[in-house]
């Protein structure tokens, strides 16, 4: 059957259209060349597509796998995860604040704010 699906949305009557035009601006010499050239773009087209392709799926498929393993990760106990032999650091405890150690401390500690002001009375109350 001639008649079938058309190919790119083109019927049959314009492929033969555009193969005519074709032969007579390429010239029978060149149209092979010219076919070959095409179908070769074409094809290394089609493979860099499908590379990207293949990319954007196995980048996507890693961040949804990471995303699953944070948010399916169950919470360890500090207990649990010591009898599971992790390593747990001493935390040591925060320094005492000093002079030393907390610039103006001396100046805080000896003008303390003075009381804010009191509203002003209304002397016809």
């Amino acid at each position: 059957m001639i008649y079938g699906r058309p190919v790119f949305g083109l019927s049959f009557s314009e492929i033969v259209i555009i193969a005519i035009l074709a032969l007579v601006l390429l010239g029978p010499d060149r149209l092979p060349e010219a076919a070959r050239t095409i179908g070769k773009t074409l094809k290394d087209f089609k493979k860099t597509t499908d590379g990207l392709k293949d990319q954007l799926e196995t980048e996507l498929y890693q961040a949804e796998k990471s995303l699953t393993r944070l948010v399916d990760a169950p919470e360890v106990p500090p207990v649990a995860s010591a009898a599971m032999g992790a390593t747990t650091r001493p935390v040591a405890p925060a320094p005492q604040a000093s002079a030393e150690n907390v610039p103006g401390l001396e100046a805080a500690l000896v003008d303390p704010m003075p009381p804010p002001p009191a509203p002003p009375s209304d002397p016809q109350a």
